[in-house]
């Protein structure tokens, strides 16, 4: 749940910043010569209530905005991505549902852990061996009996599927947005005329616009008529962008079936390295299995405050006595639990 939740917010900054950054591409000369023709040549030749003909703005812009059409296949498969992994956001398994009972979580592991106290304790020192006992860690207060944690569920609020709902809506009509970007500009920006108006400006005069319009992306425009475009030459910001989109819809894609591209499984990167004997063997193949589970993954992450150098280090001072740290972490949980205050 958390998986699916973080990749469709990390899908949303993406889309916003590949908008951000294509907007920052230049007009090429050729581009700006086109367009100076198309909305001010018309009143300088003495036809000034002569609108743009239809088609003559749209071969225009799609000139103009061959490179930015070419991000339309991979920008619907982003949109399409991210609806689609909202489907995990509901049910029990939902992220509202899960995030809202995480304390129930762990008061279930808590109560696990006092009901197994004495076999998890025997296993640790089996593999570990006897730890050494702090005197200063233990009081009076501490030899208490631990009690049962009991706490209530608490039932989504339906906030988060409210939201969620419109920016699907939202998604879905944002999937045709770069190639529709040339007719929304020309109707809305630069008024051209209706499409059955034969007095509208050609580029030439008042009259019909006789070329056919041409198709959508940077291929498409070899023969365009109003705007010369190399399509051999084209815009590394752009292709950029498309690598961008193509990355981001892979890890939603991954999300979506519950594998989280970030942030690995540190069994993973440990297997081979020497460190396979920090745990018992039941233990490590406990481990392996809950792995292959879609829930309660467990992942690990790199400690607040440290850069990714010092957590190794500090990660690999720790590593040849991680048993009694261990063992005392187990201790001081069990005896803690016993009257916890939640809120």
């Amino acid at each position: 749940a958390f998986v699916a939740a973080r990749a469709f917010v990390q899908g949303l900054g993406v889309a916003g910043d590949v908008v951000r950054k294509v907007a920052q591409v230049p007009l090429g000369p050729e581009c700006t010569r086109a367009v100076m023709k198309l909305a001010y040549c018309a009143p300088c030749l003495g036809v000034p209530g002569a609108r743009p003909c239809p088609d003559y703005c749209r071969n225009v812009l799609k000139g103009c905005l061959a490179n930015q059409a070419d991000l339309d296949a991979e920008w619907r498969n982003l949109l399409d991505s991210m609806v689609l992994i909202t489907d995990k956001f509901w049910g029990p398994s939902g992220a509202e549902s899960v995030i809202g009972n995480v304390h129930l979580w762990l008061a279930e592991a808590i109560n696990a852990l006092q009901d197994n106290k004495d076999i998890l304790t025997a296993k640790v020192i089996q593999g570990c061996g006897n730890p050494k006992v702090n005197p200063q860690g233990s009081g009076p207060e501490e030899k208490r009996h631990p009690g049962k944690l009991v706490l209530q569920e608490k039932p989504p609020t339906g906030a988060l599927e409210k939201l969620v709902s419109e920016a699907k809506v939202q998604l879905r009509d944002a999937q045709d947005f770069w190639i529709s970007l040339p007719g929304v500009l020309c109707s809305e920006k630069l008024a051209m005329s209706s499409a059955s108006d034969d007095r509208c400006w050609n580029g030439m005069a008042k009259g019909r616009y006789l070329p056919e319009v041409m198709g959508d992306g940077l291929a498409n425009q070899i023969n365009n008529p109003e705007v010369e475009v190399d399509i051999t030459k084209p815009d590394m910001t752009v292709r950029q962008q498309i690598m961008q989109l193509k990355v981001m819809t892979n890890r939603l894609r991954g999300a979506y079936s519950g594998n989280d591209v970030d942030f690995q499984d540190a069994s993973d990167d440990s297997s081979g390295s020497g460190s396979g004997d920090s745990c018992p063997d039941d233990l490590c193949d406990r481990r392996v299995s809950k792995k292959s589970s879609n829930s309660r993954t467990t992942l690990t992450h790199a400690l607040p405050g440290l850069s990714e150098r010092e957590g190794q280090k500090t990660a690999a001072a720790s590593c040849p006595q991680p048993c009694v740290s261990l063992l005392l972490l187990l201790l001081t949980l069990v005896l803690s639990a016993a009257s916890p205050t939640w809120r």
